[in-house]
Parts: structure tokens; C-alpha cells; sequence
């Protein structure tokens, strides 16, 4: 009886160590904190999309990237179009080409698919940088872009005058995007709210953290940090959007990202 007890005893120290091993690998491929059920909750806060899926470890947003907001890109004959009501006097409609044509475009549907990383981790070295177009996607589905236009330079009064009262404007492939702070969604969800993802799997928050209004040198070459959330109480790598440049995000993903398919 007593080697059987002692028999028993390596058998339930054996299980414990495994199970204790395997804990360890899982939270390894997970990075810093385990995510998946915050991950799934907020992807529930997404609306305006044509449909969110989870095969295996990918996420998959499909959006028609149309704005829920008004805008004087819609046409005049849209429910959702709206004269501009900013502030900048130099506003247009009109668009200049880096080709120096000029067109006046309506908004038109357009369908992205984004694959996602449903166990989003922070790479260390060799960071990809950001292509021109969608990066990530918002909450209410509209398609976010990087710092540059489509000459790869920094964004300048060029954009910032067709750039309309919600902060986004049409590319010339006439899909609408924010570079900057989506100010439809902190008006109506906070300034220190969930935002969006970019396409490697990381967050989006507003500008304000802990009631203070960050700017560019509070975060680190990408544009975020690691940190506590109001949706990752374990705490996760995410980006902010703030007032300087870059807005959204610095010199590429933080963590690797998925594919886009449009």
C-alpha cells in the first residue's frame, strides 16, 4: 500500500508540472496577459459592419466602410449628407491628384476584409512598416489609414482641407478614412475609450488615459505602450490617437499583422 501511495504521489507532482508547464507555453504565445475573452467582448462593440467571425486564432471584419455619420462627401441626395459645419475656411470637397487632376468625389461602398490575430503579440525587432491605405478598422467600420498621403509625405494642409467636420475624408479610390482622431466616436463614446484595431490585433484608444491627454512623446516609435485598459484589465500593448504627428500610428505594427483583402 505504501508504494502505491508513493506511486500516486509522482503521478499527481507529474500532472501538476505539466499542467503548470503547459499554462506557461499558453501565456508565452499569448504574449504580456491573456487577452481572449476581453478580445471577443470587445468585439462586440463593433457595429456598422457587415459581419465579425472568429475562425481558429483569426479574427475576420468585413465592412463596406461607409461612415454611420454625416458628411458633405455623401451625395446631396443621401439621408447622410451634410454641408460642412468645421471651422477650417479653406474646406473643399475637391480633391488634387499627386497626378495635379482634381476631382470632387461621392462616397461609394467599398468591401475590406480584414484578418485579424485573435492572440495579437508584441514583436521585438524587425516591425513592419505600414502600407498607404487601410492599417486597421474603427468601431462603427470605417477604415483607418496611416501619417502619409499618397505621395508617402507626412499629411499637410493639402489633406487637412478636404478633410471634413468628423475628421475623415475619401481616398482617390474613393474609400473614406480617419489619419486622425475619428472625433464622431470620442464625442459619443469618450475621448479615453476603445477606438478600433489595427491589423495586427492591437487596440485603438482615444487620446485622453487616466484623464490625461497624451501626445506622441508619451508613447513609444509606434504610437502606443503596454498598459491596463478599461477592456484589458490584464493589460495589453495599444495605440492612441493624439493631436501631433503622427496621430495614429509611428513607424509600423507593433505586433505582426494580419492580411487585408480588398
Amino acid at each position: 500500500m505504501k508504494k502505491i501511495k508513493k506511486s500516486t504521489s509522482y503521478t499527481l507532482l507529474f500532472v501538476i508540472l505539466t499542467a503548470f508547464i503547459a499554462s506557461s507555453c499558453i501565456d508565452d504565445h499569448l504574449g504580456r496577459g491573456n487577452n481572449i475573452g476581453a478580445m471577443k467582448k470587445v468585439l462586440k462593440k463593433f457595429y456598422n459592419v457587415e459581419s465579425i467571425e472568429i475562425v481558429k486564432d483569426t479574427i475576420i471584419i468585413t465592412t463596406l466602410d461607409l461612415p454611420d455619420h454625416t458628411s458633405p462627401f455623401y451625395e446631396e441626395s443621401n439621408p447622410l449628407f451634410e454641408e460642412y459645419t468645421g471651422d477650417n475656411p479653406d474646406f473643399s470637397t475637391e480633391i488634387t491628384l499627386p497626378t495635379g487632376v482634381t476631382i470632387d468625389p461621392d462616397l461609394m461602398a467599398t468591401e475590406f476584409v480584414f484578418k485579424l490575430p485573435l492572440r495579437p503579440k508584441e514583436v521585438e525587432s524587425d516591425n513592419q512598416p505600414t502600407n498607404l491605405g487601410p492599417i486597421g478598422v474603427a468601431l462603427n467600420g470605417v477604415v483607418f489609414f496611416n501619417q502619409f498621403n499618397g505621395r508617402r509625405e507626412l499629411l499637410d494642409q493639402r489633406e487637412f482641407n478636404n478633410t471634413d467636420q468628423w475628421n475623415g475624408h475619401p481616398s482617390p479610390r474613393l474609400s473614406y478614412h480617419y489619419h486622425i482622431e475619428p472625433i464622431w466616436l470620442t464625442q459619443n463614446m469618450g475621448s479615453d475609450a476603445l477606438l478600433g484595431v489595427l491589423l495586427d490585433g492591437f487596440p485603438v484608444y482615444g487620446p485622453v488615459e487616466d484623464g490625461v491627454t497624451l501626445t506622441s512623446d508619451d508613447l513609444d516609435e509606434f504610437h502606443g505602450h503596454f498598459g491596463k485598459t478599461a477592456d484589458f484589465r490584464k493589460g495589453i500593448y495599444h495605440y492612441h490617437f493624439t493631436e501631433d504627428a503622427p496621430w495614429l500610428n509611428g513607424d509600423g505594427y507593433k505586433g505582426t499583422p494580419g492580411i487585408l483583402i480588398e
